[in-house]
């Protein structure tokens, strides 16, 4: 994920392509909340501060600030029962509801295109549970990152996923799978969730694993509401694992003669044995366009691509060890001479800086840009990246990139420049599927990190197929017959 600020978000025009009145999509016949449905529904919440029947534009949109759905009503539960009986009686009359965090996704998630009830989890934000004993902490859904990090930053113990975004909700992360840059060594958000409690659409409330490590009994619910972007359940409660916090860490910045030969050094870094917490890749390209955006210079002038190793240890040996290994390993590729600094070091900060700051670096450099995260083996990184030059050749257009190099995660730029808008729109289409077919191809996935959500619903089934896709609306129906929990999100309910 990256950080956007919002100076950023609000000159930002991705293009959905697909807006709220050409969408194709199975048609619904959702009641329109009227004054009798305000009484009755406020009658559940206590404080009328957090009972809102005139939304402002604050509920209208997600980061990107691009396709705008008022919600009819918004409601900020502080408790379980809250949320189970605005969820109940929403799915007794066909109210759409939509659970709402921070909103810092990307991919339209949280966007009440059929309006109805926003479900804004924010002040449901509270540690419940602190557990060293059981290397577990249980929160409320809508703490941020940022909390929990501050929380625990006195303690022996920590949360191990880093999403770039650390205002974004809990809940959040949990309904997107969030990734962030440990997710090398330390794994995405679902390797982090020991328990869930989650309210479905019959009003219930629902335990879906537990504090113990181990689980050999049935169906994971747990994992299948994880990832699944509020269409399935309202998520409350979430149980974390927790790490002893690393005592030690470097970073180590390699450079190479070319982009190609940092990126070919990467499985060769993996397999030596080297469980890294990061490793990133960049080219002299964007470093070129982040130098202008921040009035800058990168502190290495040496070479054309870049790999950021990141390493943690508890002890000084076991940190020089993992660096001897991982800089042995990278020699047959024409690696060049690495600098290796400590994690806190002016320098470093710099060069993450930078890397956190490439999004607005490029999005400063052209009027519009729209992104693509696909998801592939890291072997076969290279081939994306050949694709891609192919692309910028045969579209015209310019596609500057980068990316987590440890787990084939790329975010891939697409920049209007000088093009009109039908032109643009009509290149992007262009890039956007062939980008899909790629890593279709490649045996990876559409997204590694930003969801699905409303922008890329209609290339969902095209990419999965339709029996996979199908198979999804059957459990779909099975947790919301309605279809009030987060319509017309991930996939189209009938098939094309």
């Amino acid at each position: 994920m990256q950080i956007f600020d919002n100076d950023y978000i609000s000159r930002l025009k991705l293009n959905y392509r697909c807006n709220l009145i050409s969408r194709k999509r199975k048609i619904m016949k959702y009641h329109k909340i009227n004054e009798e449905d305000i009484t009755n529904l406020r009658s559940f919440i206590s404080d009328s501060d957090r009972f809102i029947t005139k939304p402002t534009k604050h509920w209208d949109h997600d980061q990107f600030k691009t396709t705008h759905a008022m919600p009819d009503l918004v409601i900020q539960p502080v408790t379980n029962k809250e949320v189970e009986q605005i969820v109940k009686y929403a799915n007794d009359h066909k109210i759409p509801i939509v659970p709402r965090g921070n909103s810092t996704g990307l991919m339209g998630a949280n966007l009440t295109v059929e309006g109805g009830i926003s479900l804004d989890m924010v002040k449901m934000n509270k540690v419940l549970e602190y557990d060293p004993n059981s290397l577990t902490m249980t929160v409320q859904a809508g703490i941020r990152l940022k909390d929990i990090e501050e929380y625990l930053q006195n303690k022996p113990f920590t949360y191990m996923p880093a999403p770039a975004m650390h205002w974004a909700t809990i809940g959040g992360n949990v309904a997107t799978n969030a990734g962030g840059l440990k997710a090398v060594k330390y794994g995405v958000t679902r390797e982090h969730i020991r328990q869930l409690k989650v309210v479905l659409t019959n009003g219930k409330l629902y335990k879906f694993g537990a504090k113990a490590v181990k689980s050999s009994s049935g169906y994971s619910v747990k994992d299948l509401i994880i990832g699944s972007e509020g269409t399935l359940g309202v998520i409350t409660e979430v149980t974390l694992r927790l790490y002893p916090r690393p005592r030690k860490s470097i970073n180590a910045i390699i450079p190479y003669p070319t982009l190609d030969d940092a990126i070919k050094s990467v499985p060769a870094i993996l397999a030596s044995g080297v469980v890294p917490t990061t490793v990133e890749f960049m080219g002299r390209k964007v470093i070129d366009l982040w130098e202008k955006y921040a009035n800058d210079t990168f502190p290495i002038r040496t070479g054309n691509g870049f790999i950021i190793v990141g390493i943690d240890a508890f002890t000084d040996d076991e940190l020089k060890a993992e660096l001897k290994r991982a800089l042995d390993a990278v020699k047959p590729f024409k690696a060049q001479k690495a600098v290796v600094l400590g994690a806190d070091s002016p320098e470093a900060k710099k060069i993450w800086g930078c890397r956190e700051a490439l999004p607005l670096a490029i999005q400063k450099s052209t009027p519009k840009m729209d992104e693509v995260d696909i998801c592939v083996p890291i072997n076969h990184i290279p081939d994306v990246l050949d694709r891609v030059d192919q692309l910028e050749t045969e579209v015209g257009m310019r596609i500057p990139n980068f990316g987590h190099a440890g787990d084939g995660n790329l975010h891939i730029y697409l920049c209007s420049d000088d093009m009109s808008d039908a032109e643009y729109a009509k290149k992007s289409n262009k890039v956007i599927s062939e980008l899909y077919k790629t890593a279709k191809a490649l045996d990876g996935n559409m997204s590694g990190e930003h969801g699905i959500g409303y922008a890329r619903e209609n290339n969902f089934e095209s990419f999965y197929g339709k029996d996979y896709t199908n198979l999804l609306r059957k459990i779909k129906n099975l947790f919301d017959p309605n279809n009030i929990l987060n319509p017309d999100k991930i996939f189209p309910l009938e098939d094309k």
